[in-house]
């Protein structure tokens, strides 16, 4: 059978002149580029957009396995096509169609009906565009647009991995200044593993619920429409306390130049605000050069490792270290530490439903997770050989206080600490400046046109700006921020969150033993999260 006449019609866009960085095939440059570009649309997205009318009333409808809805049936496409599958309203299939490439899908519309993308899919990215194309349901019979993404294995590891490798590594050396090499390696390696297997945990979600897409959707699925917003709460916090992360790092390295915190934090807080009015496309280049800004880090504390050949700051002559926790409280303070690095659980659904082939995410999860533990590892151990038990809570801060260095080593650390807070910042904040400005009706997509609206955004982006300064300006540690925003937050959503959400979502799947151990991982996660928010709150990092 043929779909009705509305539904035939496909419009290929012109093929376009190939160039050198069109070939590779689907590991092309363009296409490397593209995925990437995709994968960072997640970041600037509104958290709160999922809880507006389109999907949310789509979520509400089924938030259930589509196996499980009575007396329907939803059907999935084949692997790298785009289907749209006709149900009748007594549960047949009428017709179906694939093709190769997507070249129409549907996105809700602000008034919850919908709006047609014709054309390049990869022209077409905005602020409003999801990373992956909405299921629709339309008209008096039900009809599902389902497609799976065109990232191939490689781009989602390289995704992967630029998720997570971040900011958090920094601290990594004063997380075993605090616990020591035993406890550090074993907390380091345990928290990567265990976060990997959540993240495949969520993968294992998606594909026995296919009408889930994000985060958000599957926190939907499992307690509707208030714990939904609970957790976009939890996301809110831990953008804000990434964005005061990203703050004080820039100031502690500056302040060595520059003796006025107050002063830089404005600065910072200043270029924020500026960069927030640039196009969401814009600042997604920013992203790649917060990943050369870090990369450039590791390589400059290890080639300062071998300039000197006496402690501190040296990897010919060690610093003296510890291979035990000096105390209890210690070993808690680094436990948010260690889990910091692994907070990018929220983008991983995202990142399977852009897959080529999500039947591979699972290596592509030990993959990302394996290359990212031995980055983190590398900054940790090799901080930690070089300083030792006087290592500071950034080893950066360390490497700029060493005046045995060439001064070639402070110009070069204040050029990417100087790239890498304004790289990031503007992404961080920018869902939580999508999320208010939602909640308040002034977002583009209600009156983009409307000059009155653009004055809005502007001051409310302002006014924004200004409380995000008040906020930093009420913190001084760096260390002791990331242990409660690794504690506070990433056990949160990167542990006890996916495990909960498995545990309901997919209970016929689960077997007795595995259960419980779900359960014991559950009281351990929250356990964790207990004990070292409590320890990073009361700890003296003092050296």
């Amino acid at each position: 059978m043929s779909l009705p006449s509305q539904q035939t019609t496909v419009k290929i866009p012109k093929e376009r002149r190939r160039s050198f960085m069109d070939y590779g095939g689907a590991n092309s440059f363009n296409n490397f580029a593209s995925s990437f570009s995709r994968a960072q649309q997640y970041s600037g997205s509104s958290l709160m957009e999922q809880f507006e009318d389109g999907r949310n009333g789509l979520l509400r409808g089924y938030s259930d396995s589509p196996s499980n809805i009575p007396g329907e049936e939803v059907a999935i496409s084949p692997l790298n096509e785009e289907a749209i599958i006709d149900v009748d309203d007594d549960g047949g299939q009428r017709s179906g169609r694939g093709s190769d490439r997507l070249e129409y899908f549907q996105f809700p519309s602000p008034g919850g009906g919908e709006r047609e993308v014709r054309g390049d899919s990869e022209s077409m990215i905005d602020e409003l565009t999801p990373l992956v194309p909405t299921i629709s349901k339309q008209d008096s019979h039900k009809s599902f647009i389902s497609r799976i993404g065109s990232s191939t294995l490689p781009q989602t590891v390289f995704n992967s991995i630029n998720t997570l490798v971040g900011i958090g590594l920094l601290s990594i050396p004063f997380g075993f200044r605090q616990s020591g090499w035993i406890m550090g390696i074993l907390l380091l390696l345990g928290s990567a593993m265990s976060t990997n297997f959540t993240a495949k945990y969520l993968g294992k979600i998606l594909k026995h619920h296919p009408h889930l897409l994000t985060y958000g959707d599957i926190a939907f699925a499992y307690g509707g429409r208030f714990f939904a917003i609970l957790v976009t709460f939890f996301f809110v916090m831990d953008l804000i306390g990434a964005a005061l992360t990203l703050i004080l790092l820039f100031t502690d390295c500056f302040v060595i130049i520059w003796p006025h915190v107050v002063g830089l934090k404005v600065f910072i807080v200043s270029i924020v605000f500026f960069t927030s009015l640039l196009p969401l496309n814009i600042l997604s280049i920013f992203s790649l050069m917060g990943i050369l800004a870090t990369m450039g880090i590791i390589l400059i504390v290890i080639i300062c490792g071998f300039i000197i050949n006496e402690t501190p700051g040296s990897l010919l002559q060690f610093a003296p270290t510890t291979l035990l926790p000096t105390n209890f409280q210690n070993l808690l303070f680094s436990l948010g530490i260690f889990m910091m690095p692994w907070g990018g659980h929220p983008v991983f659904p995202e990142l399977y439903r852009d897959m080529r082939h999500p039947q591979k995410f699972s290596h592509a999860s030990n993959v990302a997770f394996s290359v990212t533990f031995s980055l983190d590892f590398a900054i940790g151990a090799t901080g930690y050989l070089m300083y030792g038990l006087q290592v500071d809570d950034s080893i950066i801060k360390s490497l700029m206080q060493n005046d045995n260095y060439p001064t070639w080593v402070n110009k070069a650390l204040c050029l990417i600490m100087g790239i890498l807070p304004i790289s990031k910042l503007p992404l961080v904040t920018r869902p939580i400046i999508s999320s208010y400005e939602n909640m308040l009706k002034i977002a583009p997509r209600y009156n983009a046109k409307s000059m009155s609206n653009k004055v809005a955004r502007v001051f409310a982006r302002f006014v924004f700006c200004c409380l995000l300064l008040l906020v930093a300006l009420l913190f001084t540690s760096f260390g002791k921020l990331m242990s409660f925003l690794g504690s506070a937050i990433c056990y949160t959503v990167c542990l006890t969150l996916p495990l909960l959400f498995y545990l309901q979502l997919n209970k016929a799947q689960i077997g007795i033993i595995e259960g419980i151990l779900i359960k014991i991982g559950i009281v351990i996660s929250i356990s964790c999260a207990v004990l070292g928010t409590y320890a990073s709150i009361v700890t003296n990092t003092a050296k």
